[in-house]
């Protein structure tokens, strides 16, 4: 087990002894609760948690048996802080209590506050990831958290479906090697989260004319150093005088988020480089870079994805030949890395 690793299990304890420790362990894990089971089964309990820091996130895979999980005064009184907690389900279907009653099935989602109760009536076997947030660190991404708070995150809603699948992909083992810096994956987890508020709580006035004009400025700016492929959200924050929390919520709360921003601007860019004849002396590969993409496979996939047709085959739609092209007026079939 890696040292980051903090593991809790009743396979280390003796059968009498394992609602006891067990329910400690999720209280020094997660927050203050009470863990008991059907006297039936109660003998054959197991339950083990895993968990890791990601940042100021705390990343728990959670598996057991039959069980249940409760939360109430008592637990709540003993508390040292308020915490967000979001839990996703990955096997079976099971039923909570916390600010009113839902069924999570696989994939599905619940965002909890700890300053509210909570029934959890888990299956066997139940596997989950439930990631501990900060009320600081929810507030920066979701201002008003009780838009999201005992409701379920249903896998089949556009940006729930997205931020399931990469939470569910989060485990302590990837945390502790992760190929990316804490703080990027972090901020995808709550640029997701933001997406999903705003998604579940869609008003019809749609996004304050603030945020739609700190909007308009991230999209200027973003338009005009998106050849850079070094541009970022926390680069496009420093000069706009925002952190870039702001700039990830904003973008949420219109629905888009940093990355799409940016391809889009760097595929408009190259279309129109493409498509004019003041860059027929340029190459293709030539032009992807210069657009910002610093990977010319990359490139083409993107064009390909987003236009159907290779960057070769844009230029020749559009009537523009290279100058090879020119000394060569029967060219053979696009090479699909064109």
């Amino acid at each position: 087990m890696h040292p980051l690793i903090r593991r809790w299990s009743t396979e280390d304890v003796a059968p009498s002894q394992r609602f006891a420790y067990y329910s400690e362990a999720l209280s020094t894990a997660l927050t203050p609760m009470l863990v008991s089971a059907p006297a039936e089964v109660a003998d054959a309990f197991r339950a083990e948690t895993r968990s890791a820091m990601l940042g100021s996130i705390a990343v728990l895979r959670q598996t057991g048996e039959i069980s249940t999980a409760y939360r109430g005064a008592a637990e709540i009184a003993r508390s040292a802080e308020r915490s967000f907690h979001l839990i996703v389900n990955l096997i079976a279907p099971w039923d909570v209590e916390h600010r009113g009653r839902v069924r999570l099935a696989p994939g599905d989602a619940i965002f909890t506050d700890s300053n509210f109760g909570h029934f959890l009536d888990l299956p066997r076997p139940y596997e989950c990831v439930n990631l501990k947030f900060t009320e600081e660190w929810v507030r920066q991404w979701v201002p008003v958290p009780a838009v999201l708070t005992g409701r379920t995150i249903p896998a089949r809603a556009p940006w729930a479906r997205a931020l399931t699948a990469f939470v569910s992909q989060l485990t302590p083992e990837f945390v502790v090697s992760a190929p990316l810096p804490h703080a990027v994956l972090a901020d995808q987890v709550g640029a997701l989260l933001a997406l999903v508020a705003t998604e579940m709580s869609a008003t019809r006035d749609g996004p304050s004319r603030p945020v739609r004009d700190v909007r308009a400025r991230i999209q200027d700016l973003v338009t005009e150093r998106c050849s850079d492929p070094e541009l970022s959200a926390s680069v496009v924050a420093a000069v706009l005088g925002v952190s870039p929390r702001t700039v990830h919520r904003v973008l949420a709360a219109c629905g888009t988020t940093f990355g799409a921003q940016l391809m889009d601007a760097r595929v408009a860019l190259a279309l129109r480089m493409l498509e004019s004849p003041l860059f027929h002396r340029v190459t293709t590969a030539e032009i992807g870079r210069r657009a910002g993409f610093s990977d010319a496979s990359h490139f083409v996939r993107v064009v390909r994805s987003r236009c159907k047709r290779t960057p070769l085959q844009v230029r020749r739609d559009a009537g523009i030949r290279s100058d090879a092209e020119r000394a060569d007026p029967a060219p053979g079939p696009a090479s699909p890395t064109d």
